[in-house]
């Protein structure tokens, strides 16, 4: 039985050491970003579930604590599955995905006029934005074996303390004082690494500052040049598929962006003004309405997002009216190794689907994994849903990926257009990946932390994704100090 499409049967011998791998998930940190109007204000309602759930929510969550950057989904919302299937032909590959869901988003971020200011609504913090205004995503994390662990870990490999969204998050003006990350990459943030980019060991730092180690610029261009990085394709609702692109990146010491130009920028200028509108001969209309938006009345085909053939410089002598709403995140053609992805998706019968193409050929093969006949790679997935941005997401656990060969999830090849291929789908569970980092399992504070440290064990021999689910979540509990019990969570849970 192929594993990928089973139920996480065991591929090899099933052993009571394996079990104690339970916490050996793909774990992934993507953008946050702060909303004045969203989850700020919502501090008092730790320990609690919000009095008003956000609005693509439909099951209360578990625990929220939003000061600690904290919020755990309820036990029916832990698991769900993404539906993932490979074709390529002799020149270029796609990967196509299917996800049921019955609140899809494809707005992100606008700037909503209040009171004479322009305010930004969407946010990126912690769990579902509270007014559905957050694209969805789905992403992929691919290898070719270059990076210690990923096969057998996953994207935890790119998990550290420190990293921004965790209750650990490392404050901005430390990160703006580092050597590298910021005054030669002037981020604010920690953002996913891998620790071939760092010195030592991220088990070995007491003071969880594994984060500061950054290896020399000279020795990151090193790696970069073999390969040592793991490639990122990721497919946005609203920031790259209404221009039939998903974006590219990859993870280093930073998840960084692919090189070339960008199929987003922001949309404001120095003023807080939006820089463009929309061109009202164009669309009819100069703005969105705020309430339209929250209603979710503004769809597929409708000018949602703003870009470079709908839009026009923004008239500050308009009579604008609170409520009117221009989106924040400005499209553009993209270019270079950071528009090598082709992709089309559109949500129908209640379900996404998505296709995301590019060439076998690496285009640019500092950023980008060059794809081979015979060659087998590992791919992790993740979706963010539910208006949710940064670590609120579903991650799955690794896969093996065969182009000819055979693997977890073999690729089908077609003698001529991708599109023409009867694929083979294989049902991906995926999970809410708490904070589990690497630190930790690597830490005997982990039972099975002598797996992670030889790579002995291989995450599909993990099955029983419920309760594994019930794990992450009984982790996190401990690590804010909570009674598992007290939220109906086993503390003595086993296999």
């Amino acid at each position: 039985m192929n594993q990928a499409s089973s139920s996480f049967y065991p591929i090899g011998a099933f052993c009571t050491a394996a079990l104690l791998m339970i916490f050996l998930l793909l774990g992934a940190s993507c953008g946050r970003d702060s909303d004045p109007t969203g989850q700020d204000d919502s501090g008092d309602i730790m320990g609690r579930a919000p009095e008003e759930l956000p609005a693509l929510v439909r099951n209360p969550p578990l625990f929220v604590d939003y000061d600690r950057n904290v919020y755990i989904p309820g036990m029916e919302d832990l698991v769900r599955t993404l539906d993932v299937a490979f074709v390529y032909n002799r020149d270029s590959v796609q990967v196509r995905y299917r996800y049921a869901t019955d609140n899809p988003s494809w707005y992100h971020q606008y700037l909503v006029h209040e009171n004479g200011e322009w305010v930004r609504y969407g946010s990126g913090g912690s769990g579902p934005d509270r007014h559905g205004l957050y694209e969805d995503r789905i992403s992929m994390m691919l290898d070719d074996g270059s990076v210690d662990g990923f096969a057998e870990i996953g994207g935890f490999v790119t998990m550290h303390p420190g990293m921004r969204t965790l209750t650990s998050a490392i404050p901005a003006d430390r990160v703006r004082e580092h050597h590298h990350l910021g005054e030669q990459l002037g981020r604010s943030d920690v953002r996913k690494f891998i620790r071939e980019s760092r010195e030592g060991d991220p088990g070995d730092d007491p003071g969880d500052d594994h984060w500061a180690g950054t290896r020399d610029p000279d020795e990151l261009d090193r790696l970069r040049d073999e390969g040592v990085f793991l490639d990122v394709w990721q497919w946005r609702a609203h920031r790259s598929n209404p221009l039939g692109y998903a974006d590219n990146g990859y993870v280093l010491d930073y998840r960084h962006s692919s090189e070339g130009r960008g199929m987003f920028t922001d949309n404001v200028d120095d003023q807080g003004h939006p820089r463009y509108m929309f061109d009202p001969e164009t669309v009819g209309r100069r703005a969105l309405r705020k309430d339209r938006l929250v209603a979710r009345e503004y769809g597929q085909d409708d000018p949602y997002f703003i870009h470079e053939g709908n839009a026009t410089p923004f008239d500050t002598e308009y009579d604008w009216q609170d409520g009117d709403a221009i989106p924040h995140r400005f499209l553009r053609q993209p270019d270079g190794s950071r528009g090598a992805l082709k992709a089309a998706g559109a949500w129908r019968d209640g379900r996404w689907e998505v296709a995301v193409s590019r060439t076998l050929e690496a285009p640019n093969p500092r950023d980008s994994k060059a794809i081979e006949e015979g060659g087998v790679y590992h791919a992790a997935f993740a979706v963010h849903a539910d208006g949710s941005g940064a670590r609120w997401h579903y991650a799955s656990v690794p896969y093996s990926v065969g182009f000819g060969v055979e693997a977890d999830i073999e690729a089908v090849y077609v003698d001529g257009p991708l599109g023409s291929a009867d694929v083979r789908w294989h049902e991906i569970p995926v999970f809410y990946p708490g904070q589990v980092d690497l630190s930790w399992l690597l830490s005997p504070e982990h039972p099975g932390h002598q797996f992670v440290q030889d790579g002995s064990m291989h995450m599909l021999e993990i099955h029983h994704i419920e309760l594994l689910s019930r794990f992450i979540v009984r982790q996190e509990l401990e690590l804010l100090g909570e009674d598992p019990a007290a939220f109906g969570i086993d503390p003595e849970l086993s296999y």
